[in-house]
């Protein structure tokens, strides 16, 4: 009889709303308390700070666990290099409509800018590096390149010899077909 009385207590609680059925841990003027749950098969925790909660319910945030927070540095990282890629598509695409002829192709997806220059001159690939917060270009005239950001000049440069992304791309890209293409100022 008593398994049978405390089985019923607990479907109880386990029945009782949300708000009532974690109690506050009583340590002080304030608390929190961590609740696991499972709730569609994905693991969450629910957090309930009673500190700031009126009266009624808890306030309650719900965060995915194994979900990394990113930092500040990532954060603009990847701002500056959407930025740059976004800018970067824009004056390529319309410098390739005028320029480069009917086999230039030009896509840009989930932070990789395919430029493909057609006619057997090659594709440059440029994407971000997230884990390096780089640029990485690989050109079909100079090969495989690294470009870090500087925000003093915001731009991004070749660590080896310290030439600029925006510079290189603008010779390179001339040189096959000629025309005028303006790639200063990618980040501002």
């Amino acid at each position: 009889r008593r398994w049978l009385s405390s089985l019923a207590r607990g479907a109880g609680r386990l029945a009782a709303p949300r708000s009532t059925r974690f109690a506050p841990v009583a340590s002080g003027a304030a608390s929190s308390v961590e609740a696991h749950t499972r709730r569609d098969r994905t693991s969450t925790s629910r957090v309930c700070d009673w500190a700031k909660s009126g009266a009624g319910s808890a306030g309650v945030v719900e965060q995915r666990r194994g979900v990394k927070t990113e930092s500040k540095e990532e954060m603009v990282f990847h701002k500056v290099a959407d930025e740059m890629l976004h800018n970067l598509q824009d004056a390529v695409e319309e410098w390739g409509e005028d320029n480069a002829g009917d086999d230039f192709d030009l896509s840009h997806e989930m932070g990789v800018v395919t430029i493909s220059m057609g006619s057997g001159k090659g594709t440059y690939v440029i994407n971000k590096q997230a884990p390096n917060r780089q640029i990485w270009v690989s050109s079909p005239v100079s090969g495989p390149l690294r470009y870090d950001y500087d925000p003093a000049r915001k731009a991004w440069f070749y660590h080896r010899d310290g030439h600029l992304l925006h510079e290189r791309l603008r010779e390179e890209l001339l040189g096959m077909f000629g025309g005028d293409l303006d790639l200063e100022g990618l980040n501002e």
